[in-house]
């Protein structure tokens, strides 16, 4: 690590707007700015708050700024691209001072704001994935003078949709500056990459995937995080949850601000909903997620900034960095699907103490030992699981991407090459052929030339309706709910909503009072609500390092399960989650159907299958009966997927080997050869028993 005083002599117009009010640099500025300034592509984990953005953004700014643009070399250099919009406005308000100071033109773009000037660029642009799609189509060439590229949280974008479509995007940014080096006769040079993220599960891969050409990438890690103090409060209904947050109000610790995080948007509403009628003091209540209009989140996050006794209700969409002030507590209503979601919830509170308060309130036996799990994982080095689900991208993106291309060519048509550049290596052109012969046939596209493909009838309303330049969501042409008179959008659903019904909305009920094809004006009533807002949410599907997370908090081995008799037949633990839990139990069917009379083996949650008798061992692996096993398991497993927007236009064939890819066949084979079956003691018995 580089010494402070060495660092700051290289940082000659930097240090001063970035770093001087704090005197000194943060152990991940330390780390990271040397290889940055030095032009490698660089992977930078720490905790929540440490300081990674600016130990990114200066260091770029010295390299690619304010040491080589001139008035007379204008253009953008610096791309930020962030997971969500908030975090778009959030990180230009941190940024905007130092940068002003340095006299570089720094703009956000998102669906929030307007458009990005293209006669007179920013140097450094704060946008999303989806923004950055747009870009591509309406004014490429500002992105041919791009040095760098910042990819913020990367967490949340690697192994989902949003990650495929990234990836495409910095393929697609690539070509238009090779092509402009070729105009200009200059030689083509990659550009610098960074990444940030609080936590990854695979560092290595997950360089591999976003800052691979032709230099190795170089990983940062900082270990440190504050001290987390846990409680565990079993919640039978909301009054508990009442009770609880009154209780910390009235504590020593005198809570004035808490997040309280739910798993779906429908917990939400019903929790505001409740607290709003029931809490026993006087508090700002606030929800948050991500259907709510822009225009609404935004004043959710300044009223709660602003407020001095606030409680806001959210999904994950407050995971993130977004500057709402300083949360004295963090709730979380049931255990998350994830470790990670676990990390992103519990980093929000306390970021300017060394503390952080955590109320976990379980609504069962099996949410309070995941709970424990998790809490008793936080500030361990070695990993949960030292094998990872293979990265995979999702042919799906490729129907989005064709139809940005296509949005995006000058000519108006689209060719096999064009979507070549930003399909990987291992999809064969053939498949690109049958998507796009797919999409003629449902009236996306159409022929045009001979190799070429133009804008068919069915593509033309996602056009008008500017649906093409993102890869995840439900339905692109959704129902929006706005007020009844002044026309403001509230919401967007995928439900269907009759004249006279009422919704809860914001914790708040609402009724609907005219509607047409994708609006719906509603006003607000009094009375409880009688409905909740139909939200098109997918289920969560509990991951492989949660549910072994819960083995290793039992004492279990990474590879060992744990079989329990019972008069009926046995309990199987397997800990291997909602997935791989299916796939075992079809894996187990064939051996048990041997006796006519034998029941079948059911899934009784995330870590435990039952099964009709005794299991010495698991039977002999067949890959063969596996791959089986799973095309008749797909219908089921679906919706634990995230297999993209545009899935459902791709081929049948090529939709079922995305998903038969997604559920990695050969992971699954080493952890069913590896298992070991073990009776347990009694004592663990009871514990086992206790996530039934």
């Amino acid at each position: 690590m580089i010494d402070p005083l060495s660092l700051k002599s290289h940082l000659l117009r930097t240090w001063t707007p970035f770093f001087a009010r704090h005197g000194n640099f943060t152990p991940v500025q330390l780390a990271a700015i040397p290889p940055i300034l030095d032009g490698e592509n660089v992977l930078v984990i720490s905790a929540t708050a440490s300081g990674k953005t600016e130990a990114a953004v200066a260091p770029l700014v010295e390299r690619h700024c304010v040491a080589t643009i001139s008035p007379a070399m204008p253009g953008l250099r610096i791309l930020y691209i962030c997971p969500t919009r908030a975090l778009v406005r959030d990180l230009y308000e941190r940024l905007k001072e130092p940068l002003a100071a340095l006299h570089i033109a720094l703009a956000m773009k998102s669906g929030d704001t307007g458009p990005v000037s293209t006669a007179n660029p920013p140097t450094l642009l704060i946008t999303t994935p989806e923004s950055t799609d747009s870009l591509l189509t309406r004014a490429p060439r500002i992105l041919a003078d791009l040095r760098a590229v910042v990819l913020d949280e990367i967490h949340l974008f690697d192994g989902s949709p949003r990650g495929d479509h990234l990836r495409c995007l910095l393929a697609r940014i690539e070509h238009v500056r090779r092509y402009r080096s070729q105009e200009t006769d200059r030689e083509f040079v990659p550009l610098q990459r960074v990444t940030l993220s609080a936590t990854l599960p695979d560092p290595e891969g997950t360089a591999a995937r976003y800052l691979s050409d032709d230099r190795v990438a170089q990983i940062v890690r900082v270990p440190g995080a504050r001290q987390i103090l846990a409680q565990i409060q079993p919640m039978v209904g909301l009054d508990d949850l009442v009770t609880a947050l009154a209780l910390r109000a009235g504590g020593e610790e005198q809570i004035r601000k808490s997040l309280i995080f739910c798993n779906t948007r429908a917990e939400v509403e019903q929790t505001a909903a409740y607290l709003r009628a029931h809490l026993p003091f006087d508090a700002a209540i606030f929800t948050h997620y991500s259907n709510l209009d822009p225009a609404l989140r935004l004043e959710v996050e300044q009223g709660f900034a602003e407020a001095s006794v606030a409680l806001c209700v959210c999904t994950s969409t407050l995971e993130l960095g977004i500057d709402i002030g300083s949360i004295d507590d963090v709730a979380l209503i049931g255990a998350p699907p994830s470790l990670t979601s676990f990390l992103q919830r519990i980093g929000r509170g306390g970021r300017r103490t060394a503390i952080t308060r955590v109320l976990c309130l379980p609504r069962s036996p099996l949410e309070e030992v995941q709970c424990q799990a998790l809490i008793e994982i936080i500030g361990r080095e070695d990993t949960i699981w030292d094998l990872h689900p293979k990265a995979y991208l999702s042919p799906s993106v490729l129907v989005q991407q064709s139809f940005s291309i296509l949005k995006q060519s000058p000519t108006g048509g689209l060719r096999l090459a064009d979507l070549r550049r930003v399909a990987p290596t291992e999809i064969e052109d053939e498949t690109l052929r049958q998507i796009l012969d797919e999409l003629v046939r449902t009236q996306y596209l159409r022929r045009g030339r001979p190799g070429e493909w133009r804008a068919g009838p069915a593509l033309d309303e996602l056009l008008d309706a500017h649906e093409i330049y993102s890869n995840i969501g439900g339905d692109p042409l959704a129902v929006q709910l706005v007020d009844a008179y002044s026309g403001r959008v509230l919401a967007q659903s995928e439900g269907r909503f009759q004249v006279g019904e009422t919704v809860q909305l914001g914790g708040r009920t609402l009724r609907v009072v005219w509607r047409d094809r994708y609006r719906v004006g509603v006003r607000p009533v009094d009375g409880l609500p009688v409905e909740n807002l139909r939200f098109a949410a997918a289920p969560f599907a509990v991951s492989l390092d949660m549910s072994q997370a819960v083995a290793r908090y039992l004492g279990f081995a990474p590879h060992q399960m744990a079989l329990i008799p019972v008069a009926e037949g046995s309990w199987l633990f397997h800990f291997w989650g909602d997935v791989y839990g299916e796939m075992l139990a079809e894996m187990l069917q064939p051996y048990f159907a041997i006796h006519e009379d034998s029941a079948p083996v059911t899934t009784v949650n995330a870590h435990c299958l039952f099964i009709p008798g005794p299991l010495p061992r698991l039977p002999t692996w067949n890959r063969a009966d596996a791959q089986i096993g799973l095309h008749r398991l797909l219908p089921h497993i679906e919706p634990f997927l995230e297999m993209g927007r545009f899935h459902k236009l791709l081929p049948p064939t090529v939709a079922e080997q995305a998903m038969i890819d997604a559920c990695d066949l050969p992971l699954f084979e080493i952890l069913y050869r590896q298992a070991e079956i073990i009776h347990p003691a009694p004592g663990l018995r009871i514990h086992l028993e206790m996530l039934l």
